[in-house]
C-alpha cells in the first residue's frame, strides 16, 4: 500500500511538473514585443518554476512602471490596470501624493525593526479610531496577509484555550504553514506533503446565490448549525455545551476564487452562531476591506460587529504591512514577545498607509467610489444583456466579479471560454485575472479612484471580446 501511495504521489507531482523548454515555447506565443520576451526568458532561467507568475498567466508582462489605472510593460504596451496588484494599488499605481511621502519619510527614518516610531503610532491610532468594533481595541502590526491571519489565529486560540478555526470552502487566508489550512485549494494542497499544514481546521460551504435554487443560498450554513448543535463533531458538543473551535475566520466576499458576494444574511448568521457556540468572529478584509465594496469594511454592509478584523493589501499604499485589530481583551491576553516580525509595521509603509486611511475613511471618498461603482455596473449589465455568455453579475462598490456559462438555461460553467477573454483581453490592453470554483469567472479591481473613461475602455474592450469569444465557442 505504501507503494501505490507514493505511485499516487508522483503522479499527482507529475500534474503540476513544467519544464523550462516549456516555459520558453509559451514565452515565443506570448501576445508581447521583445523586451517582455527577452526578459521573461531570463525570469524562466533565474527564478523557481513554483513562483505564482507562471500558474496565473501563461505569461505574465513584465512591466515597468504605472500611473493611475494604467500600466506599461517594458516594451512600452499599455494596459488599463484592472488588477491593481491584487487590490493593493488602491488608488493606482504610483500615486502622486503616496510617492512623495515615502521619498520624503526615506529621508528621515526608513526602519526601526518591529519597534515603534511615529508614523506606526500615528497608523494604530487611525485603525483603531475606524476599526467599526465597539468597546476598547487594540491593534498589532505584520507583513503580509497570511502573517496578519497566522497572527489572528494564534490570538484566538491563545485567548480562548481553544484549537479549532472554522472557516468556508473557497475561502483564501494565505498559503503559508500556518494558513494552508484555513485555505480551501485542493490543488496547493499537494505542496505541502508529506507534512500537511494545520489540520485543527474545520469547514462550512460559502453561500452561493447564482448555484442553489432560489431561496436556498443559505442551506449550507443551516446544516452547519444543526452540525453543531448535536454531538459528533470535534468543534463542538451542543448537546453538553461544549465548544472546542476558537473561532470563525471568515472572508466577507470570497475574493481569490472568483469574487463572490453572499447574501446579506450570511455573516449575520455567522456572527448568532459563534455567539452561540462562544466562539469569536474574525473577519477577513485584506482584499475586501479599506473602501473596496464601497464601504470602509465590507462586513458592514451585513450590519455586523466582529471581535476581530485582519487588514492588509492596499493598507501599505503599495508597501507590505498587515494589522489585526481586536477587542483589547484579546491582544492583551499574552504577554511581551508573543509576536515578533523584523518588517513588522515596517515605517515607510505606514507613512504611506497613513495617508491611504485619511483618503479611504472620508465619506466624500466612498460616495465616490459608489458613485463609480453604480456607473460600472450600469455599463456591465449592458453587457449582460447583449452578451449571453455573461450568466451573473456580482458587485458591491468597485468589488466586482462576472461568471461565464455556456448557456444560461444550465448554467454549464464556460471554462475554455474565460481563459480566452483574460486572454484576448490582455492581447487588447487589459489586464485581470480569472477565478471561480469552475475556472469561469472574471475578476475585475481597478483603482478606487478609477476614471469613468477607462472603465469606458475597458468595457469596450469585453465587448469586443466576449462577441468573439460567443463566436468562437459558438454560445448563442
Amino acid at each position: 500500500m505504501a507503494s501505490e501511495f507514493n505511485k499516487n504521489v508522483g503522479a499527482q507531482r507529475e500534474k503540476f511538473k513544467v519544464t523550462e523548454k516549456a516555459l520558453m515555447d509559451r514565452i515565443e506565443s506570448a501576445p508581447f514585443g521583445e523586451k517582455t520576451k527577452e526578459l521573461a526568458r531570463k525570469w524562466a532561467q533565474y527564478e523557481s518554476f513554483g513562483g505564482v507568475g507562471w500558474g496565473i498567466f501563461e505569461v505574465t508582462p513584465v512591466m515597468a512602471r504605472a500611473k493611475g489605472a494604467h500600466i506599461y510593460d517594458v516594451d512600452g504596451k499599455e494596459y488599463i490596470d484592472f488588477l491593481s496588484g491584487f487590490a493593493v494599488n488602491a488608488l493606482g499605481g504610483c500615486n502622486e501624493e503616496i510617492t512623495r511621502i515615502i521619498r520624503e519619510q526615506a529621508g528621515t527614518l526608513t526602519h526601526f525593526f518591529d519597534f515603534p516610531h511615529v508614523e506606526r503610532i500615528k497608523m494604530a491610532e487611525k485603525l483603531l479610531k475606524n476599526s467599526r468594533i465597539s468597546g476598547k481595541t487594540r491593534v498589532m502590526f505584520g507583513v503580509t496577509g497570511s502573517d496578519g491571519i497566522e497572527l489572528a489565529v494564534r490570538a484566538a486560540r491563545y485567548y480562548t484555550g481553544q484549537p479549532y478555526i472554522l472557516t468556508a470552502y473557497g475561502d483564501y487566508h494565505g498559503v503559508t504553514y500556518g494558513t494552508m489550512g484555513l485555505t480551501g485549494k485542493g490543488n496547493m494542497q499537494p505542496f505541502f506533503y508529506p507534512v500537511l499544514p494545520d489540520r485543527a481546521i474545520g469547514y462550512f460551504q460559502f453561500p452561493h446565490e447564482y448555484r442553489s435554487e432560489p431561496g436556498h443560498a443559505m442551506d449550507g450554513i443551516k446544516a452547519f448549525e444543526k452540525l453543531l448543535d448535536g454531538k459528533e463533531t470535534p468543534y463542538t458538543d451542543g448537546i453538553n455545551g461544549i465548544c472546542n473551535a476558537a473561532a470563525i475566520l471568515v472572508s466577507p466576499f470570497q475574493s481569490s476564487s472568483g469574487y463572490y458576494i453572499p447574501p446579506v444574511e450570511y455573516l449575520q448568521e455567522l456572527r448568532r452562531i459563534a455567539d452561540k457556540f462562544g466562539m469569536l468572529l474574525i473577519v477577513d478584509e485584506i482584499q475586501t476591506g479599506l473602501g473596496r465594496s464601497g464601504k470602509l469594511w465590507a462586513f458592514e454592509h451585513s450590519g455586523i460587529e466582529p471581535d476581530m478584523i485582519v487588514t492588509s493589501k492596499a493598507l501599505g499604499g503599495g508597501l507590505p504591512i498587515s494589522a489585526v485589530i481586536a477587542k483589547e481583551d484579546i491582544l492583551t491576553a499574552w504577554g511581551p514577545g508573543a509576536h515578533v516580525s523584523t518588517q513588522a509595521g515596517n515605517v515607510l509603509a505606514c507613512a504611506a498607509g497613513n495617508y491611504v486611511l485619511d483618503v479611504v475613511t472620508d465619506e466624500g471618498f466612498l460616495k465616490k467610489v459608489n458613485e463609480i461603482g453604480t456607473y460600472f455596473l450600469d455599463r456591465l449589465k449592458a453587457l449582460q444583456e447583449k452578451h449571453v455568455i455573461i450568466g451573473w453579475i456580482d458587485n458591491k462598490g468597485l468589488y466586482t466579479g462576472l461568471e461565464l456559462v455556456k448557456d444560461r438555461q444550465t448554467k454549464e460553467p464556460a471554462i475554455q471560454e474565460a481563459t480566452f477573454v483574460r486572454n484576448r483581453s490582455l492581447e487588447e490592453g487589459l489586464l485581470f485575472e480569472k477565478g471561480g470554483y469552475y475556472h469561469n469567472r472574471l475578476q475585475l479591481i481597478p483603482p478606487l479612484n478609477v476614471e469613468k473613461v477607462d472603465l469606458d475602455r475597458a468595457v469596450e474592450i469585453l465587448d469586443r471580446v466576449f462577441g468573439e469569444a460567443q463566436k468562437k465557442f459558438g454560445i448563442k
